[in-house]
């Protein structure tokens, strides 16, 4: 673990650029919104509450949906400078979406999968996508045979974190590879007050986490940090950023990936799998140039 000396002070002056937040209505993707706006960005956001001029209904279980935002977007931004892929939902009963797939994967990984590829086309040199996932994401498993289930809503939760990482990993490869100038980063919002911890299944976890959140969690706008810094400082894109130090003014701290993310043939296999699902291109030439 390495410290970042940086804190939402530094956040730069970020006029003249375009940045869309999935999610973006309330907890985490809402402070997101909100301080990007005040550095001086034109910030669009899509959740499924979202209604406005800059704001539009997404629904990341459905693939007719998504490119109907992605559409939006394009239209409203022109060029895009930044994608936060943040929204998530977690602990939610095991459902499967019209991808034949758990919901918790479908709309944590696979929804995020098809816009961000959808929104390439349309991002600036330079540009950054940021993905959003969990500390806990070593302790996911992925069997690509079965997406359709995965257990218990909290191990389909952390499975799903692992798909983020594996995917933003593999898409920074082919970036890479492709001659883009747009990167892939990946933050964590640490333990995040949030009513993302109001799904829980039964009462008893439901008050265990609530007693760690009085205890150590942090609002959201603290727990954006580390999600800052990757959207508009950070330049290491094999590591992962979060908070780190008090609760109410954290600095940035960085880690190594480990485990499962570093699998570079499973993350090539859910690459694979996730465009065959999204009707993505998977060719090394599927990419856009951006440069």
């Amino acid at each position: 673990m390495t410290s970042i000396d940086w804190t939402l002070n530094d956040v730069p002056d970020l006029h003249g650029q375009v940045a869309v937040v999935t999610g973006g209505t309330r907890g985490l993707g809402l402070a997101l919104t909100e301080l990007l706006r005040e550095r001086g960005a034109t910030v669009l956001t899509g959740a499924r509450n979202a209604f406005g001029a800059d704001a539009a209904l997404l629904d990341l279980a459905d693939p007719v949906g998504v490119e109907r935002f992605a559409d939006w977007a394009r239209d409203r931004a022109g060029d895009i400078d930044l994608l936060i892929n943040n929204a998530a939902i977690s602990n939610q009963p095991l459902a499967l979406t019209s991808h034949g797939v758990e919901s918790q994967l479908a709309v944590n990984h696979l929804g995020h999968v098809q816009l961000t590829r959808l929104l390439l086309p349309a991002m600036r040199d330079g540009g950054r996508v940021v993905t959003v996932t969990s500390a806990l994401y070593p302790r996911g498993s992925l069997d690509l045979d079965r997406l359709d289930s995965a257990g218990s809503p909290g191990a389909a939760y952390v499975r799903s974190k692992l798909a983020n990482v594996l995917f933003a990993t593999e898409l920074d490869r082919r970036l890479r590879e492709s001659g883009s100038t747009v990167r892939s980063l990946l933050a964590h919002p640490g333990l995040a007050d949030t009513s993302m911890h109001d799904t829980y299944p039964d009462e008893a976890t439901t008050q265990m986490v609530r007693a760690a959140l009085a205890d150590s969690g942090r609002a959201p706008r603290p727990a954006s940090v580390g999600i800052l810094y990757a959207a508009t400082t950070a330049s290491d894109t094999a590591l992962l950023y979060g908070p780190g130090g008090n609760l109410t003014d954290p600095y940035v701290e960085a880690e190594e990936l480990t485990g499962p993310a570093l699998d570079s043939a499973l993350a090539a296999a859910l690459w694979q799998r996730s465009a065959e699902l999204t009707g993505m291109p998977a060719g090394a030439d599927a990419l856009p140039r951006t440069s």
